[in-house]
């Protein structure tokens, strides 16, 4: 189980000399972007056996062209990563030998001191420092690639025994250097009591970093002594005057709380020792984590998730201590945590103010963890006294927060967003601690018992279960005692209080008993009532389906029963019995019924009022033509003798029949104008025509009127002409619409099976 502890800010010499790693490993803690090359693993060391001498000769002298290309395409990813580094190197190895050129350009009319030339010296170390890191990439690619053939020849663990011994071997020399060496390359006037063991990469100001040892009072160097960080500035060396000044104004500020060991200010440097903290920076051990937990799935998340609100409880300790005593951080970010087992520290207290200066706001730090609000203050020119400047230290937290759990950085602030596995309550406490300033958390402490709250719930294996509602900020309460110092006791000397944390289960405290969390899992009412809301969902679902299902079968049955009976009720059973040619031309349309009905659409035409008639008689013949043909057709396809022929003839002498269905009194001179020119026109161009009496008339109109659907409209019609027995015959219905004082005549040509449609524009 995590334990968040109260990180010590409080660390003098006995405490540091405690607290120091035995043996030593300086550059694990600033390093930046080192790759490892291999981890020491313990148990038996693999040794050359016979079985693997067997498969060796086996692989080469049998089977050495299958193995080869597995080889191949097992180190393919390791080939890329070497041609990759490689031309990095390269690239860095060119820059720097540039840099050399210049350098030794410049030395002829630069002093070796002169700043210009320091910046030279400077950049061209920063690019051998990058060149060397390429290198080793390359060489780590190239080890890969004889591990993955190792392998695939059965030599694999012969390869990580020489690996192992290789590491050890320059692990033992590393220790050996940093154990026996005397004297470090330092500045010439470096603090004699201070004895350089290493030293470390630069940060973002002009000051170097040496991993130091004290000398005792007969000036000899415990080997195994405790290590510290020494920062030192010099100030003839091209040193930033700017950066010196405020590091010395925060080193006095730090040096009252007890977070540096010693400081020093003289007319050529200024320095200052801090604790060494072993660990790796937050930075790796947050990108290790989201790495591993995107490789091993939720469960390792929940995992990560647990330890990333560890780190941030123990950081918001340490913050509340600094507000307390009334000055703030400026600089929280995770490359300045450094991560020792599951303990935190925070280190780089160059940008340390006082809550109550005088001085204006600057916009020092670094991106994405910087409060935005600070930096448009600080161009207003406001003071730090001005505005509670604690609320720049808990945007920053909230966006470590943010990283820790996503590990990315947050570029929107409060707008950024977390993937859809992290539970609501983490989200609303970052989104808290980075919205503006006044919707923010009033303290550091009021955020720590939101987070306090938080890591008590995932010690229990509930954190899923947490809404941002459940959180005491939300609810109102107060700090709880474990997370209270004692008063009158001074916050950064309150040992008691950091004792009292760090002897609760957990790191937490029992102040959160109520609400109890129900561990993932377990079946409780809410689970139970959930079980029965679902299965009597289900049932209903299933009733409802059930239902649908038994109204679809009926309606099917109804169907099929109508296509029975007009299956069993055809045109050809209608007419007279007697007449076969009658039912043999029926039988006809019936089958023609069965693929429905064929719709044609004639463009329209535009005519003159004694142009209509002779284009209408004639468009109308010519459709009837077709028709006529078509049928007989197929009457011979279907039937041949003496009643096929009666058939035929009863198709080619099919009549037109025209009859206005228009129901406008106003149009109705038109209409009987219409139908008196239709036998006229008839007669004249010797088209088959017929007219119908006033009942056969009306009767057409009441169906027309009366069915709207196509198919019903076309049965309809062709049963009254089998039920009278008649011969088939082309009925033609039109109606006239006047649109813009234009009148159009809608023409619709009906044959049971057949439909044409013709519009006339009297112009």
């Amino acid at each position: 189980m995590f334990r968040a502890k109260t990180a010590q800010v409080v660390m003098d010499s006995r405490a540091a000399t405690a607290a120091a790693p035995v043996p030593p490993q300086p550059q694990a803690d600033y390093s930046y972007g080192t790759r490892n090359w291999g981890k020491l693993k313990s148990g038996p060391k693999p040794t050359l056996t016979l079985g693997n001498i067997i498969h060796f000769i086996i692989a080469v002298f049998f089977l050495w062209p299958v193995f080869l290309i597995v080889a191949v395409f097992a180190s393919l990813g390791d080939c890329v990563a070497l041609i990759r580094a490689t031309v990095e190197a390269t690239i860095s190895s060119t820059f720097w030998c540039g840099m050399v050129f210049k350098e030794w350009s410049a030395a002829g009319f630069l002093h070796r001191e002169d700043p210009k030339m320091l910046q030279l010296r400077g950049s061209r170390r920063a690019f051998g420092h990058e060149a060397i890191k390429d290198w080793k990439a390359a060489g780590q690619a190239l080890v890969g690639i004889g591990r993955s053939w190792s392998k695939v020849f059965g030599l694999g663990g012969l390869f990580m025994a020489l690996e192992e011994r290789v590491a050890r071997a320059n692990l033992d020399w590393r220790r050996y250097v940093i154990n026996t060496a005397p004297k470090g390359a330092a500045p010439a006037d470096f603090p004699e009591q201070w004895v350089v063991m290493d030293e470390l990469p630069r940060g973002g100001s002009s000051a170097r970093l040496y991993v130091v040892r004290k000398r005792d009072a007969n000036g000899v160097i415990d080997p195994k002594g405790p290590l510290f960080v020494l920062k030192y500035f010099d100030l003839t060396a091209g040193g930033n005057l700017e950066n010196i000044i405020r590091e010395s104004q925060a080193a006095e500020l730090a040096k009252r709380l007890g977070l540096i060991i010693e400081s020093s200010l003289g007319n050529r440097a200024f320095w200052y020792v801090m604790p060494y903290y072993h660990g790796r920076t937050l930075t790796q051990s947050t990108l290790d984590g989201v790495k591993k937990a995107r490789a091993e799935g939720p469960r390792q998340f929940s995992e990560h998730q647990r330890l990333a609100l560890g780190w941030v409880h123990q950081v918001l300790q340490i913050i509340a201590q600094y507000h307390e005593a009334g000055v703030f951080h400026k600089d929280i970010k995770p490359d300045n945590l450094i991560v020792s087992n599951e303990k935190i520290y925070l280190v780089d207290i160059g940008l340390m103010t006082p809550l109550g200066s005088m001085s204006q706001l600057t916009t020092h730090g670094t991106e994405y963890f910087r409060d935005p609000e600070m930096v448009k203050l600080a161009l207003e020119g406001k003071e730090v006294r001005e505005v509670n400047a604690s609320k720049f230290d808990i945007y920053s937290i909230g966006a470590v927060l943010f990283f820790a759990i996503e590990g990315e950085f947050p570029t929107a602030g409060a707008l950024s967003r977390f993937n859809n596995d992290v539970p609501l309550a983490i989200q609303w406490v970052a989104n808290r601690a980075m919205a503006a300033m006044h919707q923010r958390y009033d303290n550091a402490r009021q955020m720590l018992t939101d987070v306090d709250y938080l890591c008590y719930a995932a010690a229990h294996g509930a954190l899923e279960n947490i809404k941002p509602a459940d959180l005491p900020s939300f609810r109102g309460m107060p700090v709880p005692p474990h997370l209270t110092p004692i008063t009158g006791i001074p916050v950064v000397n309150n040992t008691s209080y950091r004792q009292k944390l760090e002897a609760l289960p957990g790191g937490y405290g029992q102040w959160y008993q109520a609400p109890s969390f129900k561990r993932k899992g377990e079946f409780g009412f809410k689970k139970a009532a959930a079980v029965v809301f679902m299965v009597g969902g289900l049932a209903a679902i299933g009733v409802v389906t059930l239902g649908i299902l038994t109204e679809i079968k009926k309606e099917k049955d109804r169907s099929d029963i109508e296509k029975r009976q007009l299956a069993a009720d055809t045109l050809a059973k209608r007419v007279d019995p007697k007449r076969n040619d009658l039912k043999l031309a029926y039988s006809v349309m019936d089958r023609a019924f069965d693929k429905g009905v064929s719709v044609e659409n004639h463009a329209p035409v535009s005519v003159t009022r004694s142009q209509l008639m002779p284009a209408l008689v004639k468009d109308l013949d010519a459709v009837a033509r077709q028709w006529r043909e078509s049928f007989a057709h197929d009457v011979g396809k279907n039937a041949q003798g003496a009643d096929a022929d009666k058939a035929r003839a009863l198709f080619a002498g099919a009549p037109l029949v025209l009859v206005s269905v228009d129901g406008d009194t106003q149009d109705a001179a038109f209409c009987e104008g219409v139908e008196h020119d239709w036998i006229i026109e008839t007669a004249l161009q010797k088209t088959m025509t017929t007219d119908l009496n006033k009942d056969n008339r009306r009767e057409v109109r009441d169906v027309f009127t009366g069915v709207s659907d196509t198919v019903a409209l076309h049965r309809e019609v062709g049963a009254r002409m089998a039920r009278d027995s008649v011969n088939p015959a082309f009925l033609t219905v039109f109606t006239v619409e006047t649109v813009e004082n234009a009148q159009h005549v809608k023409v619709r040509m009906i044959f049971p099976g057949h439909e044409a449609t013709f519009t006339y524009t009297l112009k």
